[in-house]
């Protein structure tokens, strides 16, 4: 029997599962099913906090089964989990282990908000963007910017976010590109726009989801970059909700800070899901 809790960070939900283990021990086929949203509990993740004694690492796994590098909503839900059960405290900075290295966490002390320091985006990796795909697919974009946040991400300046049906055609495509992507890859959609940005996702292994915390920084990381905002703190509007990322300089970690909340518990098998605990 494994205890999990599921979060919610800006609409980015996950199944949390606490083990004190160096690996997770729930097989991957059940933390598949967790994530099933007609079977399961429904998530664009599981979310297992492994280690003890003080330092903690977060391990990933998509609904695909796939385990990508980070997850910066997904960290913040690791980091209200541990001050929700007593063991990091509230406003102090505290690392977590990620497998895109550590990153430092502040909890509020009310528990519904997380700050995170996600660490320098990279341009080294930047592959210019295929741009017969470009035509096939995108009708015309001002811009595509390849960046790294710890995972890959391929940012699309557009006049207009597209469709829900179109963007998932579009995501599903590009994420899939091995010749260009042969690690496969997250897509952002971003419109520049008053008080903010815009900002459509498709993730890596999840498909669309309400947000993105590793995507809204390369957005910003991308748009600060080339001129198109300036050095500080931008709104990042996404379906789940806003997200404040601050990019002091492209050079230096980037700081995102927002919403989570916990949802419920239960209890998971590798035969099924019994639900039954307070929110």
């Amino acid at each position: 029997m494994h205890a999990f809790v599921k979060l919610e960070a800006t609409g980015n939900d996950f199944v949390v599962v606490d083990e004190a283990s160096p690996a997770p021990s729930l097989s991957l086929g059940a933390r598949r099913r967790l994530c099933d949203r007609h079977t399961g509990v429904g998530a664009d993740g599981v979310l297992t906090v492994l280690g003890r004694d003080g330092r903690f690492r977060m391990h990933i796994t998509n609904p695909d089964g796939s385990v990508p590098e980070m997850c910066g909503n997904g960290l913040r839900c690791v980091a209200r989990h541990l001050a929700h059960t007593g063991r990091i405290p509230t406003e102090t900075p505290v690392v977590i282990d990620t497998d895109a290295g550590p990153r430092t966490v502040v909890v509020a002390a009310a528990l519904d908000a997380v700050t995170v320091d996600m660490g320098r985006a990279s341009f080294d990796a930047a592959r210019p963007f295929p741009r017969a795909l470009s035509r096939s697919l995108l009708h015309g974009f001002s811009r595509a910017t390849t960046v790294s946040m710890g995972n890959p991400h391929v940012v699309l300046e557009v006049d207009e976010l597209p469709a829900s049906e179109e963007a998932a055609r579009i995501g599903r495509a590009i994420e899939l590109d091995a010749a260009t992507f042969p690690e496969r890859v997250n897509v952002e959609w971003v419109v520049v726009g008053d008080n903010g940005v815009d900002v459509l996702v498709w993730e890596r292994g999840a498909g669309l989801t309400r947000a993105c915390g590793t995507g809204a920084c390369g957005v910003v990381a991308v748009l600060v970059l080339h001129g198109v905002v300036p050095p500080g703190t931008t709104t990042v509007r996404l379906p789940g909700g806003p997200l404040r990322i601050t990019v002091a300089d492209v050079q230096q970690p980037i700081w995102m800070a927002g919403p989570v909340r916990r949802v419920f518990a239960g209890v998971a098998t590798d035969d099924g899901i019994g639900q039954g605990a307070e929110p």
